[in-house]
């Protein structure tokens, strides 16, 4: 099965009936962010199925927007398991601590489609679970056009964004500790988005690792704003695979001596602010790590394409970079990529 490079967003009129409980809340004043497979469908054209309408709100104003869900045909259900923690020590634990789960009330669990463009399940999560804030305008687009004026308020990440936001939670998991499950499943996003935007022709050998960049990894290493994203593209694509939690956690332990170390104005560490506890201030912490990446990709683009970058030191100014996935040509993209995960996973447990 090929890698279907061509896919276009759904119709705007589909979309627009997808996103009623974002015009809700806007029309309440509760800034939102669509998230998930929606925001990867709508903004980014990945060819993926829509499950869970994922929408991220302020940390304080979660309760108040489930609130206002709930005053339509929405009501809040437990958690369907679908990130819960496979694997052992913490099998069960939730990935979302605070994310509050809506079901539609005419759409039975059997049939989640029923209502087909309407979402049968909402989530909402906090925005610092991915290090961001609606008040960052520069961060996000919007769907309009081509979709109706009434969605111009809803926020959409960027493609930067959306990486930085997926290797934050990534990095700093919301459940205290290094979830794997989450980490499998937010790797699957961050593969898509790759994917579908370096286009690697299905054809030609996969590359090895270290191999030269191609013109549009150069630009994806161009745009990344945050220095853990900064590094754990970089290290995923030099190593060509998904980066291991053994080597998140070795450039956690690195940062936190970095934190420890007297710090200049120009560092781009600052101590304290690594914390993985998550709040409002999360947001504030993604803001300031951003010590002009662009130099970070200035500096790799011109080292040798076959000088392999030291392991875990974010400071020494290597940059992101992207990963082909190694599949042959004539296997499911997505599925290599899922076998990849659970090869992984065994190794983690």
């Amino acid at each position: 099965m090929g890698v279907i490079y061509d896919c276009k967003p759904p119709p705007p009129d589909e979309q627009h009936g997808r996103l009623v409980a974002l015009r809700q809340l806007i029309a309440r004043d509760i800034p939102c962010i669509l998230w998930g497979e929606d925001a990867l469908r709508f903004a980014h054209s990945v060819p993926t199925s829509l499950f869970d309408q994922q929408i991220l709100v302020p940390d304080e104003l979660l309760e108040s927007a489930a609130a206002i869900i709930e005053e339509g045909r929405y009501n809040r259900v437990p958690s369907n398991g679908v990130y819960a923690e496979q694997f052992r020590p913490h099998n069960g634990a939730a990935a979302f601590p605070k994310a509050i789960r809506l079901q539609h009330s005419d759409i039975p669990d059997h049939e989640p489609y029923k209502l087909f463009p309407l979402p049968g399940y909402i989530l909402l999560l906090p925005q610092s679970y991915y290090g961001l804030d609606v008040r960052s305008a520069a961060r996000f687009q919007s769907l309009v056009p081509p979709l109706d004026a009434s969605n111009a308020a809803i926020l959409v990440p960027k493609y930067h964004t959306f990486l930085e936001g997926l290797v934050e939670i990534i990095m700093n998991s919301p459940a205290g500790y290094h979830h794997i499950t989450s980490k499998l499943k937010h790797d699957v996003f961050i593969s898509y988005l790759l994917l579908y935007r370096v286009k690697d022709d299905p054809n030609m050998p996969v590359p090895s690792p270290g191999s030269e960049l191609s013109s549009v990894e150069r630009d994806i290493l161009s745009e990344i704003q945050t220095e853990d994203c900064a590094w754990f593209l970089h290290r995923q694509m030099w190593e060509r695979r998904c980066v291991h939690l053994a080597e998140i956690i070795e450039y956690k332990r690195q940062k936190s001596i970095r934190n420890q170390e007297p710090l200049g104005q120009a560092s781009l560490v600052r101590k304290g602010e690594f914390s993985s506890q998550k709040g409002p201030d999360a947001v504030h912490h993604q803001r300031i790590r951003r010590y002009s990446t662009s130099r970070a990709a200035s500096e790799y683009m011109n080292r040798p394409s076959n000088s392999m970058p030291v392991f875990a030191s974010s400071t020494d100014h290597s940059s992101p970079v992207h990963p082909r996935s190694r599949i042959a040509p004539h296997r499911s993209p997505v599925g290599g990529m899922l076998s990849m995960f659970q090869r992984l996973a065994r190794r983690l447990i």
